[in-house]
């Protein structure tokens, strides 16, 4: 049976590092520290500047973390958006979305077919979760901005145009992710459900999937 890795680089990187970087360090620029009794307040991004030396022990930190928490932010995305939403929405059927036991197994015996999963995954798959979990971070710190200003009086510190297009650019975002997410993932499910390439009359699976697209 073919040794298959938890994890691609590519999907490393893109899906899991790159969304958990982006919390942690979009959760520090917008969690508050008061002083004086909630006289004023900064961020803790601004106390991290402003102390000696402590920027690059941030910097460390936040690499380490950004792994679980990109793995927090990718079930988050996996629970919320395929179970509960039902993503991707249209053109697939609900038992053609879980690749259970049954379905990997078949991996085993057909070699052409385990090329067509590895290359959709890497092709399709993986831009797909790493858009839906940028979508996830994204909707935390939208909501978190809306609440922060509501509680703040914003509306007596910040212009009406910064008001009023933050948001709406950031929902604009969050929507295209989402989009881009569920696109994505249904052009996945519908291709490693078509027949792999040693099941065609004629062709193998070499032939019809480049090797130098594997993992």
């Amino acid at each position: 049976m073919r040794r298959v890795r938890a994890f691609s680089f590519q999907e490393l990187l893109l899906s899991l590092l790159a969304p958990g970087f982006l919390l942690a360090v979009g959760w520090t620029v917008m969690y508050e520290v008061y002083h004086d009794e909630g006289a004023y307040y900064t961020t803790l991004m601004q106390e991290i500047l402003a102390g000696e030396g402590l920027f690059p022990y941030f910097l460390i930190a936040a690499i380490l973390m950004a792994l679980p928490l990109g793995m927090i932010v990718d079930s988050v995305r996996h629970v919320m958006g395929e179970r509960w939403l039902g993503i991707p929405r249209g053109g697939v059927d609900e038992g053609a979305r879980d690749l259970g036991p049954a379905w990997i197994r078949e991996l085993d015996k057909d070699p052409g077919r385990y090329l067509l999963y590895r290359h959709a995954r890497a092709m399709l798959f993986v831009p797909a979760q790493a858009a839906g979990n940028l979508a996830v971070v994204l909707v935390v710190f939208w909501i978190w901005f809306v609440v922060k200003v509501i509680r703040i009086g914003g509306w007596h510190l910040f212009s009406p145009a910064f008001l009023i297009l933050t948001p709406v650019v950031g929902l604009a975002i969050i929507v295209a992710l989402v989009v881009r997410y569920d696109t994505g993932l249904r052009s996945f499910h519908q291709l490693i459900r078509q027949p792999s390439p040693t099941e065609m009359p004629g062709a193998s699976a070499e032939a019809a999937i480049p090797p130098r697209a594997g993992l």
